[in-house]
């Protein structure tokens, strides 16, 4: 054989070839989508994903109930006298 047509076969082959090696990228960045990059499994990142929503909830929860605690004990301080300001038919 001839080097003219083994370069023939080569480029007959080229688009073969490009077209399995797009498959293969495309099969392999795929299972890095389901893998995580961290090697971890797409379930494992979604439980972790819970777990900080649930933490980050918590957090807030406590934090309403200190600001309605507050709101509280600044409401039993405020003075309960004659309404404050000019009266009615100020205008």
């Amino acid at each position: 054989m001839n080097v003219g047509g083994l370069l023939d076969i080569m480029i007959a082959w080229l688009p073969a070839f490009i077209l399995i090696a797009v498959w293969i990228y495309m099969y392999l960045d795929t299972r890095n989508v389901y893998t995580g990059r961290s090697g971890k499994s797409h379930g494992e990142l979604l439980e972790e994903h819970v777990a900080e929503l649930r933490r980050q909830n918590d957090l807030l929860e406590k934090i309403v109930k200190d600001q309605e605690a507050r709101l509280q004990r600044l409401e039993t301080r405020r003075p309960s006298g004659g309404g404050g300001g000019s009266g009615a038919g100020g205008r």
